[in-house]
């Protein structure tokens, strides 16, 4: 998991965060794919 610079709001997790958060029913986070090189 990384926080990006000024982007307080903004966090680069992997695929596994994601699944973790939707598991334990945590709201108020939105998720979208970044592209990679």
């Amino acid at each position: 998991m990384f926080r990006v610079g000024d982007a307080a709001t903004v966090i680069i997790g992997t695929e596994r965060l994601v699944e973790a958060v939707k598991r334990l029913g945590l709201a108020g986070m939105v998720f979208r794919e970044v592209p990679t090189r």
